[in-house]
């Protein structure tokens, strides 16, 4: 699965419903948060700007529209998803990213 870091704003004039609902789903054992396709890895909140930085693990845009769907949905949270590399994966194409350059006489 591919490593995304996505990064949400919550509204001012739907933040403390957004809270509200997600302390319930908290409560409930967080179920979305892990499922076929998609691992949510850390959840990071800086509630004095509305904002929050995830770190998560998909197998498609399908999944991350399944996982963040409602929040957008219910509340205008605004996500942007990127993908990241982990530490192994970046070493590995580095390597071959300086092979290819040294082929060329880099």
């Amino acid at each position: 699965m591919q490593f995304y870091v996505v990064s949400c704003v919550v509204p001012s004039e739907t933040q403390d419903e957004g809270y509200t609902a997600f302390i319930k789903y908290m409560e409930d054992g967080a179920p979305m948060d892990k499922f076929d396709g998609f691992e949510l890895i850390a959840r990071l909140h800086m509630p004095e700007s509305g904002e929050l930085c995830i770190i998560c693990k998909a197998a498609s845009s399908k999944e991350l529209f399944k996982h963040f769907m409602f929040w957008r949905s219910a509340f205008g949270c605004e996500f942007q998803y990127r993908p990241a590399l982990s530490c192994s994966e970046m070493v590995e194409m580095q390597k071959s990213h300086n092979s290819d350059m040294e082929a060329k006489g880099f």
